[in-house]
C-alpha cells in the first residue's frame, strides 16, 4: 500500500473495513516521516532552491516521498515564515505563488492537515463516546480522564472505573481507546508510554482499538479489544470503522 488510491482495492480484496486499511496508511506515513523528518530538514535550502527555480512544493513532496504539509511547514521555516501559523492561514502570505501552493499542498495530505488533525481527533473521540455509552449501560461507576485531577508527569486513562469488572472473565479497572490498528511496534509504543503506568496505578484494565490488532500482540495484565467487542452487544460502529482519512 502507497498511497490513497490503495486504500479501496486492499479493503474490497481482503475484506477489511475501509478504515483499518486507511489507518493503517497512516500509520506507514507517520514511520516514514519519523525515520526521514531530519535528512528533509537538512534538505531544507536545497527545497527552497528548487521551489524558485519552479518546482511546486506537490512535486518536491512527491519527489521526496513526503507528506506535503510537512514539506511546505519546513521549506516556510527556512523561508523565515512562522510555519505553524501560515499552515492554519495561508491567506497571510503575501505571496501568491506559495499562498497557492501551500493550499494545495493543504487540500490533498491526509496525514498533516488542519482537515486530516480534525478527523482523527473526531475519531478518537468516537471511539471513547461508545465506550462511555457502555459503561453507563452496564451502569457502572466510572470517572473520564478529564474528571481526574491532573498532577505534573501523571498518566490517566481514557476511564478509570470505581470497582473492578469482569469483561470476558478478565478483570478490568481502566479503559484506554485507541482509534487506531496495532501491530507489535504501534503497541508497544503505548505500552512503554501508558499502559505499563496504568497497571502499576490501578491495576488491570483494558485497550480498545478500534481498527483491529494483530493477533500476535501479548498484553500484560490487561485484556486487549477491538470493534467487534462492542459490535456483538449491538452498538453502531460502521460510522468509526468504515470512516476514512482520504477525501
Amino acid at each position: 500500500m502507497e498511497s490513497q488510491e490503495d486504500i479501496g482495492r486492499i479493503s474490497k480484496k481482503y475484506s477489511l473495513n475501509p478504515g483499518a486499511v486507511a489507518n493503517i496508511l497512516h500509520q506507514k506515513t507517520v514511520r516514514n516521516v519519523r525515520k526521514y523528518h531530519s535528512r528533509i530538514v537538512n534538505k531544507a535550502p536545497a527545497l527552497v532552491r528548487s521551489w524558485k527555480r519552479g518546482d511546486t512544493i506537490l512535486k518536491l513532496a512527491s519527489k521526496n516521498n513526503f507528506p506535503p504539509v510537512l514539506l511546505a511547514s519546513i521549506m516556510l521555516k527556512e523561508m523565515g515564515y512562522k510555519s505553524k501559523t501560515v499552515v492554519k492561514n495561508p491567506e497571510v502570505l503575501e505571496d501568491k505563488r506559495l499562498r497557492y501552493e501551500l493550499i494545495n499542498a493543504i487540500e490533498v495530505d491526509f496525514c498533516f492537515s488542519p482537515r486530516a488533525h480534525s478527523v482523527q481527533s473526531g475519531q478518537g473521540r468516537m471511539g471513547e463516546d461508545l465506550i462511555h455509552e457502555w459503561l453507563e449501560h452496564c451502569d457502572l461507576e466510572f470517572i473520564t480522564e478529564s474528571d481526574m485531577s491532573k498532577e505534573p508527569n501523571t498518566k490517566t486513562p481514557d476511564f478509570l472505573l470505581s470497582e473492578l469488572y469482569k469483561v470476558d472473565g478478565i478483570d478490568v479497572r481502566w479503559i484506554e481507546s485507541k482509534a487506531v490498528f496495532a501491530d507489535e511496534k504501534e503497541h508497544n509504543r503505548y505500552q512503554l508510554k501508558q499502559f505499563s503506568f496504568y497497571e502499576d496505578l490501578y491495576g488491570p484494565g483494558m485497550v480498545v482499538y478500534w481498527y483491529g490488532f494483530l493477533d500476535t500482540l501479548v498484553p500484560n495484565n490487561y485484556l486487549i479489544t477491538d470493534y467487534t467487542f462492542f459490535e456483538v452487544m449491538g452498538y453502531d460502529v460502521d460510522k468509526l470503522i468504515n470512516r476514512t482519512l482520504t477525501w
